[in-house]
């Protein structure tokens, strides 16, 4: 499968059997240097962009204050209703701490291989207000 097919399956499969939802609130602490999702359209982005999520099924924007990418809270909905997540991005100085602490990490999975490595444009800035 392409990485629109596995995508495609394995959000098929949440609140199911095979994937079912929380039964209470949750936190993920999505830390790390790297990652690849989709943001944006049908192909996987990779970024810098650590931040926390937190399970909030029905929450929205409005709820919370939300309004997309900022250095505040906002929704993320997979599928709108039943995964929807709180994402709060960590704070610029934590942010170059961790990609100062993980450079020799990132340099070695760009040379791995090409998608895995990050520009200016892709590490997601948080817009100061």
């Amino acid at each position: 499968m392409d990485a629109k097919q596995v995508h495609d399956q394995v959000t098929k499969r949440f609140g199911t059997a095979a994937y079912p939802n929380p039964s209470r609130s949750g936190v993920s602490y999505m830390i790390a240097p790297l990652m690849r999702g989709y943001t944006h359209g049908p192909i996987p982005a990779t970024m810098n962009m650590p931040h926390y999520m937190f399970y909030a099924p029905n929450v929205k924007n409005k709820d919370i204050g939300g309004s997309g990418f900022g250095q505040y809270p906002f929704i993320l909905s997979m599928s709108p209703g039943r995964d929807d997540v709180i994402i709060l991005l960590v704070g610029e100085t934590e942010k170059a701490k961790i990609l100062l602490e993980s450079k020799d990490l990132l340099a070695e999975l760009c040379s791995y291989r090409d998608y895995l490595c990050t520009t200016d444009a892709t590490r997601v800035r948080t817009p100061i207000n």
